[in-house]
């Protein structure tokens, strides 16, 4: 059986597993266990807890389901008297119907016909008994789903078993491409097939399937992974493998890939003679299935297997590519056009929703055929394009696609940008340049800045499939999507310091180095991770005066001490006022501008710079939503930040040169994540009590904080406080106006002397940290309210005996 370190990270998703259960029935019992089992493997589990079923979070919780891959619905025998465990199983359901979620049921103790018997009692559970018909179809459909009965099982531990390994399985297929995308697939399945010759169980095979964009290689090579995976001991489809290497360095990629396809954390690895081994080792009996997708260079498959990678036999890897010369030595599968019956039939499924409603437009065919070529995007981008046309006249249809019919693909996807209106088209445009990849939240409020109308706007690219929104919220688009939009920008200028978007590396150095910007440049991207030392010129930047996007970068940003820099000739005097995403790493400037507004900026980040202080007095920052300041050595302070009401986070991490935080941080209610972790030098914090939203308060590693503010307010927010190796001698009794603390800890606070009685009241924490706290000698008498306490710390500690309330706590441990 295949193994979990497939491929469900490569699709984007940001759980794998969503767990639904009543707590009070399972949640210190047999869900524990599930929960530890299922991570222990190397599953990512969301399981909800009481602190998010408190107050309006709701939505959270049906947003969660939503971006995870499985569900596990823990039937137990209290379960439908909970109106939570309903809601959120009509959202599972319901995501089940509609983007093809696995839901699997337990029945913990309770038959499926008990249940939905209970279903009609639920009216008295909830005032809402308009609710209750909802909840009956809910507990209906997934009672009828195949799943997992406790009492044919001996114990809890064989069943956990069983339930890991059965999710495994679940997750290692790759999920489907929506059925209409598979039109004329099952012959390309077969042939490559062919080409892997499963049933020779001896020999390690390579294959490659080669063919220019469009074509549906990564649905092709998805499809014959999910029909064979499990013929495998181990799997793993490694996605956008050009496009990860062009944000990792090889050693990353390396142990990123050996951690998933060992199934072991690989923090580090001593050359390549240490992964032949592991390979060796750990695989070398193995019978492995490995796809590595859109590989651009025969040294990215060298960099990860080795050239001659010791797998056990009946091994087969697959690889899939642009270039043929990457395949040398490999036998190739060319994926062909679709033919014009194929052709006819999937686009008529985008443009009608049926096959059917060909019939009545049949003199479209030829044309659409010619039209599209026979390439899936191509098919589908005209398909959905031409969905919200009137088709009451089908010659005049027709008379639009002739127009097409001898352009190329290019000129075909072309078409449905030119109908975009302004602002969709500028925001296809500013995807295909800058913000592919990115979170769509974040690209939402930047384009939302620039009066785009993003909300609307991005609505209709996906409609008409000319971008896509993963699970996990990133944007993405087809690589001839992107390239077309790219085309568009470059036009036929042939000086790139005239055009509106840079993304080229060479575009952009020229650019800065030369200075032959003009006031066209509206975004600006590069990344110098290559270059040992460039010196870019601050006069490029006064012509820029219409730049809204900027982003210099080293892929290695984390690694300060690479030895690769660049310098800035002259002083910085101007930057663009029109600023809403300023991104750039290692920054030589110690200010900004003094004649700088940040009136427009959205998200600040400046990681690893030579800033001192980024601006003087209090400025207009009310769009400002994030700063990132993180290893700014030389940052001393931080300006009045009154002005940026709405800023949601604020990372300060390794500021070591940092005295103080302005007061003006105890006022931003919107703040979500605060972290100053590493300012060795700070000794005080000002009031945080109005924080309201604040969920996430790192501290660690402020050797001189020897105090933690008083907390007159209670911050319901609060789920996260380190305070890892501080000078604090002992919390404030007020520690207990923290309802929702879920984690503290105070690993190596050498000088913690005691722990107030009050945190006894945190009833919702369930990881306490208090290992070398060597001066804490004992713990608060009270723990039985710790209910939810899953993990304490102690090792190192001056701890010698617990109290006798602990018994009262059940630990997970199994």
């Amino acid at each position: 059986m295949a193994s979990s370190s497939s491929s469900s990270s490569e699709y984007p998703y940001k759980y794998d597993v969503f767990l639904n259960f009543r707590g009070e029935d399972t949640r210190n019992t047999f869900v524990c266990h599930l929960y530890k089992a299922l991570q222990k493997k190397g599953i990512k589990v969301f399981q909800d807890s009481e602190n998010l079923r408190k107050g309006d979070n709701l939505s959270v919780l049906l947003q969660v389901i939503k971006e995870s891959r499985l569900s596990i619905v823990v039937f137990s025998q209290k379960y439908v008297s909970s109106t939570w465990c309903l809601k959120e199983l009509v959202q599972i359901v319901d995501c089940k119907d509609n983007q093809d979620q696995i839901v699997k049921p337990i029945f913990y103790g309770v038959d499926p016909t008990d249940l939905r018997r209970a279903v009609d009692f639920a009216s008295e559970c909830d005032a809402d008994v308009q609710k209750v018909p909802s909840w009956r179809t809910a507990i209906t459909k997934a009672t009828n789903l195949v799943g997992w009965v406790s009492q044919q099982f001996k114990d809890d531990a064989i069943l956990v078993e069983k339930i890991v390994e059965d999710v495994n399985q679940e997750l290692n297929r790759i999920p489907s491409s929506k059925a209409n995308d598979l039109v004329g697939i099952d012959s390309q399945i077969e042939k490559v097939e062919r080409l892997l010759s499963l049933e020779k169980k001896d020999d390690v095979r390579k294959v490659g399937i080669w063919a220019t964009g469009g074509l549906g290689t990564t649905t092709i090579v998805a499809a014959v992974y999910n029909k064979i995976y499990d013929q495998f001991d181990r799997c793993c489809f490694l996605k956008h493998v050009k496009k990860e290497f062009s944000r990792k360095d090889e050693e990353q990629m390396q142990v990123e890939f050996l951690s998933r396809i060992l199934e072991e954390k690989v923090e580090y690895l001593n050359g390549d003679y240490e992964r032949d081994q592991r390979i060796k080792d750990k695989l070398g009996n193995k019978r492995v299935l490995l796809v590595l997708d859109d590989v651009d260079k025969a040294t990215q498959i060298d960099t990860l297997l080795g050239r001659e990678p010791s797998l056990g036999g009946g091994s087969r890897i697959i690889v899939t590519a642009r270039d043929k010369e990457i395949l040398s030595g490999y036998p190739i599968y060319e994926p062909k056009p679709l033919s014009d019956e194929e052709s006819l039939e999937l686009l008529s499924q985008f443009a009608f929703n049926t096959i059917n409603a060909t019939r009545e437009f049949g003199c479209l065919s030829r044309c659409f055929t010619e039209c599209a070529d026979g390439v899936r995007l191509a098919l589908r981008v005209l398909g959905t394009s031409l969905d919200n046309e009137s088709f009451s006249e089908g010659e005049d249809v027709l008379e639009k696609i002739k127009i097409i019919v001898e352009s190329g693909i290019q000129n075909v996807l072309r078409t449905s940008f030119d109908r975009l209106n302004y602002y969709q088209k500028n925001i296809f445009l500013d995807i295909a340049c800058f913000f592919r990849g990115m979170d769509r939240d974040c690209v939402t409020k930047v384009l939302d800045s620039c009066g785009f109308v993003p909300y609307t706007g991005l609505t209709v690219l996906h409609d008409r499939a000319l971008i896509t929104i993963s699970n996990s919220n990133v944007l993405e688009m087809d690589d001839l999507l992107q390239d077309m939009g790219r085309k568009i920008v470059i036009g036929g200028c042939t000086n790139p310091g005239m055009r509106s978007r840079l993304w080229r590396y060479h575009d952009v150095v020229h650019v800065l180095t030369q200075n032959t910007a003009a006031e066209a440049v509206e975004s600006l991207m590069v990344d110098l991770l290559n270059l040992e030392d460039i010196c870019l010129k601050a006069e490029a930047f006064t012509s820029m005066t219409k730049l809204r996007l900027l982003s210099i970068t080293y892929r290695q940003s984390y690694c300060p001490d690479n030895g690769k820099t660049h310098h800035l000739d002259g002083d910085l005097t101007f930057l663009s006022h029109e600023l809403r995403y300023f991104v750039w790493d290692r920054c030589p400037i110690k200010s900004f501008p003094s004649n700088f507004d940040p009136k427009n900026l959205v998200h600040l980040d400046m990681r690893y710079s030579h800033i001192e202080e980024l601006w003087q007095g209090i400025k207009s920052l009310k769009k400002l939503m994030s700063i990132n300041l993180s290893y700014c050595r030389y940052l001393n302070n931080i300006p009045d930040l009154t002005g940026a009401t709405n800023l949601e986070k604020l990372d300060l991490e390794g500021c070591t040169s940092l005295l103080k935080v302005h007061a003006s941080i105890a006022g931003l209610t919107n703040l979500v994540f605060l972290s100053l972790k590493g300012c060795r030098e700070l000794e005080t914090l000002p009031c945080m009590t109005h924080m309201k939203s604040l969920q996430t308060l790192v501290l660690s590693g402020c050797l001189k904080l020897n105090e933690f503010p008083e907390i007159s307010e209670t911050m319901d927010a609060l789920s996260v406080l380190n305070l890892d190796e501080t000078a604090i001698e002992e919390l404030p009794s007020s520690i207990e106006r923290l309802p929702r603390l879920k984690s503290l800890s105070m690993n190596n606070c050498t000088s913690l002397v005691r722990l107030p009685n009050s945190i006894c009241n945190l009833a919702d924490l369930n990881y306490l940290n208090l290992g070398g706290c060597s001066k804490l000698d004992n713990l608060p008498e009270n723990l039985k309210n710790l209910e939810y306490l899953w993990e304490i710390e102690t090792q190192g500690s001056g701890i010698k005996n617990v109290p006798s309330s602990i018994v009262h706590i059940i630990f997970p441990n199994w």
